[in-house]
């Protein structure tokens, strides 16, 4: 053989060997979620370890009896305190890589505790700023080891994989670590955290099945917590945010002389949602013209009726659940529009002459103006019953 073809052969040997410090996957645990809890001045870390093993080439494991996740608990001072008491528990070396969801405790925002929590993450090596946050006044083990219901793989249940329900319904907005250092790091310093409750909605013939459920926001600020606001409560915020995709609401339509005295239900499909908020200075004092369009897609309703009625009532609506939300926040001292945050963007000098601490002081009537432009699509159908009242 060439001796330079020999001696290529052997550099390469060396060269191409391998990588010597690369870990194998089945040696390593994977850790998917964590929850934090603040009692008695000590932080208690849950931490939810995955096992890929069982559900990598399925969305549904093949044995209904696996289990696909353990949770662990370390308490301790500091939360890198409670992450070494973890390490030393686990026979194998912890990836972080695959972080995909935090949730806070009710006393863990309460405390202040969020901005320190942040730092100590986004210190470490593997995680990344993609990674949902949500608060809970449920206990955070509990919620971390709820499954999706008919078996489905723990990697698409609501705390992972948020998106895909919210493409559906997009009532509240899902938040990243990245999101929430920019809201929670710019005027006026507040950030909506959607809140998870456990429910029982779904059965089977076996039994009753536990979920998870987004029913409601907290709103944070890096040193306390606001308040909290249940859904019933925001209902106009998904009109405020350009990051709706698609929503849907029901409005009980008053009797008229057509229908007789029966009530009767509209309901309707909301896409393509555009916001555009302006500040406007009124002699010194800031208000806020909001301006909202949609389109509606008529999804169901009882009797006949035309295009203009349902533009004009689900207009009404809208603005009447926006105004709503605006109160809500009123009475917990939040700023849920982030108004302030808008005067800054757009007015950052007024802002500057008339902010405390980041924030402006918002009244009942600091919203000038709400102007609702809804384009209603009847669908495949017109706006008539299908099966005609002859035929009752």
């Amino acid at each position: 053989m060439n001796k330079k073809l020999l001696m290529l052969l052997i550099l390469c040997a060396i060269i191409l060997s391998g990588c010597w410090d690369s870990k194998a996957a089945g040696r390593m645990f994977y850790i998917y979620g964590v929850g934090v809890d603040f009692k008695d001045d000590e932080y208690h870390l849950y931490a939810q370890l995955i096992d890929f093993a069982s559900i990598a080439r399925s969305e549904q494991p093949p044995n209904p009896d696996i289990i696909q996740a353990e949770i662990g608990h370390a308490n301790a001072k500091t939360l890198n305190e409670a992450f070494y008491k973890l390490y030393q528990s686990l026979d194998e070396e912890l990836y972080w890589g695959h972080l995909t969801y935090l949730v806070f405790s009710e006393d863990v925002l309460h405390a202040g505790k969020v901005s320190d929590i942040m730092n100590t993450f986004t210190r470490f090596n593997d995680t990344r700023y993609q990674t949902w946050v949500y608060a809970t006044r449920d206990p955070v083990k509990d919620v971390m080891l709820t499954k999706p219901i008919l078996n489905k793989a723990i990697t698409l249940s609501k705390l992972s994989d948020p998106l895909n329900s919210y493409k559906q319904y997009s009532f509240i907005e899902p938040i990243n670590i990245r999101k929430l250092i920019v809201s929670i790091d710019e005027p006026n310093y507040e950030v909506r955290l959607p809140l998870v409750t456990l429910k029982e909605i779904w059965k089977s013939e076996k039994s009753s099945n536990t979920e998870t459920a987004i029913n409601g926001i907290g709103i944070v600020t890096p040193h306390s917590l606001k308040g909290f606001l249940t859904n019933d409560q925001i209902s106009g915020l998904q009109w405020l945010s350009n990051e709706t995709i698609r929503t849907g609401i029901s409005i009980d339509l008053k009797p008229n002389s057509s229908s007789g005295n029966e009530e009767k239900r509209l309901s309707v499909v909301l896409e393509k949602n555009k916001v555009k908020i302006k500040p406007i200075d009124t002699n010194g004092d800031v208000k806020f013209d909001i301006n909202v369009e949609m389109v509606a897609i008529v999804s169901g309703f009882q009797g006949n009726i035309s295009e203009p009625e349902v533009q004009k009532i689900i207009e009404g609506e809208v603005k009447k659940q926006i105004k709503k939300t605006y109160e809500e926040g009123l009475n917990i001292d939040a700023d849920v529009y982030q108004l302030s945050n808008q005067l800054y963007r757009k007015e950052a000098k007024k802002w500057n002459e008339i902010q405390k601490g980041g924030d402006i002081k918002l009244t009942d009537d600091s919203i000038r103006n709400i102007h609702v432009k809804v384009k209603v699509n009847s669908g495949r159908k017109s706006l008539k019953e299908t099966i005609g009242k002859k035929l009752r």
